[in-house]
């Protein structure tokens, strides 16, 4: 039988577009992965929504770190959380 490569598979979690060098920059982009841990389908949407853009675009402004929209996405994702998180507590 002939023996044939596997692909990889792809991995689910998104790279985000960042070489952290000094401390401050290293917790940061440990608080983005954490934002993204946390974050649930439809979010993309919803931020989207409140900072004007479309959903792929708030998604790609999230992963670059230095675009034009990274701190207005960063800002909606963290208050929808939040937001959330208040909502469930019993």
């Amino acid at each position: 039988m002939r023996q044939t490569v596997k692909p990889q598979k792809k991995s689910t979690t998104p790279k985000i577009y960042f070489n952290p060098i000094t401390e401050g920059q290293i917790d940061y982009l440990k608080s983005l992965e954490a934002l993204l841990k946390q974050k649930r389908r439809g979010d993309w949407g919803l931020v989207a929504e409140k900072v004007g853009i479309n959903t792929a675009s708030a998604e790609k402004a999230f992963l670059r770190v230095f675009s034009k929209n990274h701190s207005e996405v960063v800002t909606a994702l963290k208050e929808l959380i939040d937001n959330r998180n208040n909502f469930l507590k019993p």
